[in-house]
Protein backbone atom coordinates (compact mmCIF):
# COMPACT_ATOMS: atom_id res chain seq x y z
CA UNK A 1 0.00 0.00 0.00
CA UNK A 2 3.04 2.52 0.52
CA UNK A 3 4.34 1.80 -2.40
CA UNK A 4 1.04 2.51 -4.26
CA UNK A 5 0.42 5.79 -2.78
CA UNK A 6 4.43 6.53 -3.22
CA UNK A 7 3.93 6.40 -6.50
CA UNK A 8 -0.02 7.75 -7.58
CA UNK A 9 2.04 10.87 -5.37
CA UNK A 10 4.67 10.96 -7.77
CA UNK A 11 1.63 10.73 -10.69
CA UNK A 12 -0.07 13.66 -9.32
CA UNK A 13 3.07 16.23 -8.79
CA UNK A 14 4.82 15.45 -11.56
CA UNK A 15 3.19 17.31 -14.03
CA UNK A 16 6.04 19.94 -14.97
CA UNK A 17 6.63 20.36 -18.64
CA UNK A 18 5.23 20.86 -21.52
CA UNK A 19 3.67 16.80 -22.02
CA UNK A 20 5.14 14.61 -24.74
CA UNK A 21 4.06 15.78 -27.81
CA UNK A 22 4.89 19.04 -26.64
CA UNK A 23 8.65 19.04 -25.81
CA UNK A 24 9.26 16.54 -28.56
CA UNK A 25 8.08 19.25 -31.12
CA UNK A 26 9.82 22.09 -29.57
CA UNK A 27 12.94 19.24 -30.88
CA UNK A 28 11.68 18.74 -33.64
CA UNK A 29 11.63 22.77 -34.25
CA UNK A 30 15.07 23.15 -32.97
CA UNK A 31 16.64 20.70 -35.53
CA UNK A 32 15.13 22.69 -38.26
CA UNK A 33 17.34 26.01 -37.32
CA UNK A 34 20.11 23.85 -35.80
CA UNK A 35 23.45 24.83 -37.81
CA UNK A 36 24.44 21.17 -39.30
CA UNK A 37 27.51 21.45 -37.32
CA UNK A 38 26.12 21.89 -33.66
CA UNK A 39 23.22 18.91 -34.84
CA UNK A 40 26.23 16.46 -35.97
CA UNK A 41 27.75 17.08 -32.43
CA UNK A 42 24.31 16.87 -30.92
CA UNK A 43 23.88 13.49 -32.14
CA UNK A 44 26.85 12.64 -31.26
CA UNK A 45 26.35 13.15 -27.90
CA UNK A 46 22.99 11.56 -27.46
CA UNK A 47 24.04 8.56 -29.55
CA UNK A 48 22.41 9.19 -33.14
CA UNK A 49 19.33 9.90 -31.27
CA UNK A 50 16.77 12.82 -32.06
CA UNK A 51 16.51 16.22 -29.73
CA UNK A 52 12.69 14.93 -30.31
CA UNK A 53 13.63 11.35 -29.06
CA UNK A 54 15.43 12.35 -25.58
CA UNK A 55 13.48 15.61 -25.14
CA UNK A 56 11.06 13.64 -22.22
CA UNK A 57 14.06 12.30 -20.61
CA UNK A 58 14.51 15.13 -18.36
CA UNK A 59 11.29 14.76 -17.09
CA UNK A 60 11.56 10.40 -17.30
CA UNK A 61 14.29 10.49 -14.76
CA UNK A 62 12.01 11.79 -11.75
CA UNK A 63 11.65 8.06 -11.28
CA UNK A 64 14.87 7.84 -10.00
CA UNK A 65 14.79 10.28 -6.73
CA UNK A 66 17.91 8.40 -5.63
CA UNK A 67 20.03 9.80 -8.54
CA UNK A 68 18.05 12.65 -9.83
CA UNK A 69 16.06 14.40 -6.64
CA UNK A 70 18.54 17.11 -7.31
CA UNK A 71 16.75 18.51 -10.25
CA UNK A 72 13.48 18.25 -9.35
CA UNK A 73 13.44 22.05 -9.16
CA UNK A 74 14.88 22.65 -12.23
CA UNK A 75 11.93 22.81 -14.24
CA UNK A 76 10.30 25.74 -12.84
CA UNK A 77 10.46 29.27 -11.31
CA UNK A 78 8.76 31.58 -9.58
CA UNK A 79 8.43 34.82 -10.76
CA UNK A 80 5.33 37.09 -8.39
CA UNK A 81 2.62 39.03 -9.68
CA UNK A 82 3.76 42.00 -8.76
CA UNK A 83 7.65 41.58 -9.53
CA UNK A 84 8.96 44.04 -12.21
CA UNK A 85 12.57 41.58 -12.32
CA UNK A 86 13.09 38.42 -11.87
CA UNK A 87 14.83 36.88 -8.72
CA UNK A 88 15.67 33.34 -8.63
CA UNK A 89 17.41 33.97 -5.10
CA UNK A 90 13.78 34.25 -3.98
CA UNK A 91 12.55 31.24 -5.82
CA UNK A 92 11.85 27.65 -4.89
CA UNK A 93 12.92 26.30 -8.33
CA UNK A 94 16.01 27.26 -10.59
CA UNK A 95 14.95 26.79 -14.41
CA UNK A 96 16.51 29.92 -15.35
CA UNK A 97 19.75 29.59 -13.87
CA UNK A 98 19.86 25.94 -14.31
CA UNK A 99 19.75 26.15 -18.06
CA UNK A 100 22.48 28.75 -17.79
CA UNK A 101 24.93 26.22 -15.83
CA UNK A 102 23.97 23.37 -18.34
CA UNK A 103 24.63 25.38 -21.37
CA UNK A 104 28.20 25.86 -19.84
CA UNK A 105 28.56 22.58 -18.93
CA UNK A 106 28.04 22.42 -23.25
CA UNK A 107 30.81 24.96 -24.17
CA UNK A 108 33.25 23.62 -21.07
CA UNK A 109 36.29 21.58 -23.24
CA UNK A 110 36.93 19.84 -19.94
CA UNK A 111 33.55 18.38 -19.43
CA UNK A 112 33.34 14.65 -20.08
CA UNK A 113 31.01 13.42 -22.99
CA UNK A 114 28.67 12.21 -19.74
CA UNK A 115 28.40 15.40 -18.66
CA UNK A 116 27.98 17.11 -21.75
CA UNK A 117 25.50 14.09 -22.67
CA UNK A 118 23.59 14.99 -19.63
CA UNK A 119 23.68 18.50 -20.06
CA UNK A 120 22.31 18.65 -23.64
CA UNK A 121 18.80 16.23 -22.68
CA UNK A 122 18.23 18.89 -19.92
CA UNK A 123 18.85 22.04 -22.10
CA UNK A 124 16.94 20.76 -24.50
CA UNK A 125 13.61 20.17 -21.92
CA UNK A 126 14.16 22.73 -19.79
CA UNK A 127 13.93 25.71 -22.64
CA UNK A 128 10.87 23.91 -23.49
CA UNK A 129 9.64 24.36 -19.91
CA UNK A 130 11.04 28.15 -20.14
CA UNK A 131 8.35 28.72 -23.02
CA UNK A 132 5.51 27.34 -20.80
CA UNK A 133 3.76 29.90 -19.01
CA UNK A 134 3.22 27.87 -16.05
CA UNK A 135 6.48 27.06 -15.61
CA UNK A 136 7.27 30.76 -14.49
CA UNK A 137 4.67 30.26 -11.77
CA UNK A 138 3.44 33.71 -9.58
CA UNK A 139 4.65 31.31 -6.20
CA UNK A 140 1.15 30.77 -5.34
CA UNK A 141 -0.66 28.25 -6.62
CA UNK A 142 2.15 26.15 -7.82
CA UNK A 143 2.42 27.24 -11.10
CA UNK A 144 -1.36 26.32 -11.73
CA UNK A 145 -1.35 22.99 -10.40
CA UNK A 146 -3.87 24.30 -7.30
CA UNK A 147 -6.21 25.58 -9.80
CA UNK A 148 -8.97 23.32 -10.68
CA UNK A 149 -11.25 23.38 -13.97
CA UNK A 150 -13.40 21.51 -15.66
CA UNK A 151 -11.94 20.93 -19.65
CA UNK A 152 -15.16 19.34 -21.87
CA UNK A 153 -16.69 18.61 -18.42
CA UNK A 154 -13.39 16.26 -16.92
CA UNK A 155 -11.83 17.89 -14.17
CA UNK A 156 -8.42 18.77 -14.67
CA UNK A 157 -5.83 21.81 -13.10
CA UNK A 158 -4.51 24.61 -15.51
CA UNK A 159 -1.13 23.21 -15.62
CA UNK A 160 -2.06 19.82 -16.71
CA UNK A 161 -4.49 21.80 -19.19
CA UNK A 162 -1.66 23.58 -20.44
CA UNK A 163 0.96 20.91 -20.36
CA UNK A 164 -0.92 18.29 -22.41
CA UNK A 165 -5.05 18.18 -22.23
CA UNK A 166 -5.60 21.11 -25.14
CA UNK A 167 -2.48 19.75 -27.18
CA UNK A 168 -4.08 16.13 -26.83
CA UNK A 169 -7.35 17.08 -27.97
CA UNK A 170 -5.74 18.38 -31.10
CA UNK A 171 -4.66 14.61 -32.11
CA UNK A 172 -2.32 15.94 -33.52
CA UNK A 173 1.58 14.16 -33.20
CA UNK A 174 4.35 15.77 -32.14
CA UNK A 175 5.56 15.58 -36.19
CA UNK A 176 2.12 17.16 -37.36
CA UNK A 177 2.21 19.82 -34.09
CA UNK A 178 6.00 21.03 -35.10
CA UNK A 179 5.05 21.45 -39.23
CA UNK A 180 1.63 23.50 -38.19
CA UNK A 181 3.67 25.62 -35.72
CA UNK A 182 6.47 26.04 -38.03
CA UNK A 183 3.95 27.38 -40.87
CA UNK A 184 3.24 30.87 -41.90
CA UNK A 185 6.08 32.07 -39.79
CA UNK A 186 7.07 35.35 -40.99
CA UNK A 187 10.90 36.40 -41.56
CA UNK A 188 10.11 39.80 -39.46
CA UNK A 189 8.31 37.37 -36.31
CA UNK A 190 11.27 34.74 -36.83
CA UNK A 191 13.98 37.86 -36.48
CA UNK A 192 12.25 39.68 -33.35
CA UNK A 193 11.89 36.20 -31.43
CA UNK A 194 15.74 35.63 -32.06
CA UNK A 195 16.09 38.65 -30.02
CA UNK A 196 16.79 38.26 -26.51
CA UNK A 197 18.18 36.18 -23.36
CA UNK A 198 16.93 33.60 -20.72
CA UNK A 199 15.42 35.82 -18.79
CA UNK A 200 13.76 38.07 -21.07
CA UNK A 201 12.20 34.87 -22.39
CA UNK A 202 10.91 33.87 -18.76
CA UNK A 203 9.08 37.86 -18.91
CA UNK A 204 7.46 36.59 -21.56
CA UNK A 205 5.77 33.68 -20.28
CA UNK A 206 5.19 35.81 -16.91
CA UNK A 207 3.54 38.55 -18.76
CA UNK A 208 1.23 35.79 -20.73
CA UNK A 209 0.09 33.91 -17.51
CA UNK A 210 -2.17 36.45 -16.05
CA UNK A 211 -4.20 36.62 -18.95
CA UNK A 212 -4.81 32.74 -19.48
CA UNK A 213 -6.34 32.47 -15.80
CA UNK A 214 -10.35 32.23 -16.79
CA UNK A 215 -12.51 34.29 -15.43
CA UNK A 216 -15.93 32.48 -15.89
CA UNK A 217 -15.95 31.15 -11.86
CA UNK A 218 -17.63 33.28 -9.11
CA UNK A 219 -16.68 36.88 -8.27
CA UNK A 220 -13.37 37.00 -6.64
CA UNK A 221 -11.95 40.39 -5.47
CA UNK A 222 -8.66 39.05 -4.59
CA UNK A 223 -5.40 39.08 -6.90
CA UNK A 224 -5.23 36.50 -9.76
CA UNK A 225 -2.81 34.19 -7.62
CA UNK A 226 -5.61 33.67 -5.10
CA UNK A 227 -8.53 33.06 -7.48
CA UNK A 228 -11.49 31.00 -5.20
CA UNK A 229 -10.30 28.18 -8.03
CA UNK A 230 -6.92 28.12 -7.50
CA UNK A 231 -6.98 28.23 -3.55
CA UNK A 232 -5.62 25.37 -1.21
CA UNK A 233 -7.63 25.99 1.69
CA UNK A 234 -11.00 25.30 0.63
CA UNK A 235 -12.78 22.25 -1.50
CA UNK A 236 -14.03 23.35 -4.64
CA UNK A 237 -17.42 21.92 -5.91
CA UNK A 238 -17.49 20.79 -9.72
CA UNK A 239 -20.10 23.56 -10.55
CA UNK A 240 -17.92 26.03 -8.97
CA UNK A 241 -15.29 24.97 -11.60
CA UNK A 242 -14.38 27.58 -14.30
CA UNK A 243 -16.20 25.88 -17.48
CA UNK A 244 -13.84 25.21 -20.56
CA UNK A 245 -14.22 23.71 -23.80
CA UNK A 246 -13.53 24.88 -27.99
CA UNK A 247 -14.09 28.35 -27.00
CA UNK A 248 -10.81 28.31 -24.33
CA UNK A 249 -9.06 26.22 -27.08
CA UNK A 250 -9.57 28.16 -29.66
CA UNK A 251 -8.39 31.14 -27.68
CA UNK A 252 -5.28 29.88 -26.43
CA UNK A 253 -3.94 27.14 -28.50
CA UNK A 254 -2.30 29.79 -31.13
CA UNK A 255 -0.21 30.88 -28.04
CA UNK A 256 0.47 27.10 -27.09
CA UNK A 257 1.76 26.83 -30.66
CA UNK A 258 3.83 29.72 -30.69
CA UNK A 259 5.62 29.30 -27.45
CA UNK A 260 6.53 25.77 -29.35
CA UNK A 261 7.88 27.50 -32.00
CA UNK A 262 9.60 29.97 -30.20
CA UNK A 263 11.01 27.68 -27.39
CA UNK A 264 12.18 25.20 -31.05
CA UNK A 265 14.05 28.17 -32.44
CA UNK A 266 15.24 29.92 -29.30
CA UNK A 267 16.93 26.07 -28.57
CA UNK A 268 18.50 26.09 -31.66
CA UNK A 269 20.15 29.66 -31.10
CA UNK A 270 21.30 28.18 -27.38
CA UNK A 271 22.96 24.80 -28.93
CA UNK A 272 24.34 26.48 -32.26
CA UNK A 273 26.61 29.18 -29.50
CA UNK A 274 27.21 25.77 -27.29
CA UNK A 275 28.01 23.15 -29.58
CA UNK A 276 29.66 25.27 -32.58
Amino acid sequence: MKTLFLAFAFISTSALAWGPTGHRAVGQVAERYMSSGALLKAYTLLGSRSLARVSTWADEVKSEPANYSHTYNWHYTDWPDHAHEHDESNSSGKLVSAIREQLEVLKNADASQEQKAFALKFVIHLVGDLHMPFHVGNGVDRGGNACKVLFHNEPVNLHSLWDEKMIDFTRLSYTELSQFVIQGRTKEEIQRWRTGDLTDWARESKNLRAAIYPENVKPVTEPLSAKQYCRTDITVAKEDMPKLAYDYSYQFMPIVEERIFQGGLRLAILLNEALK
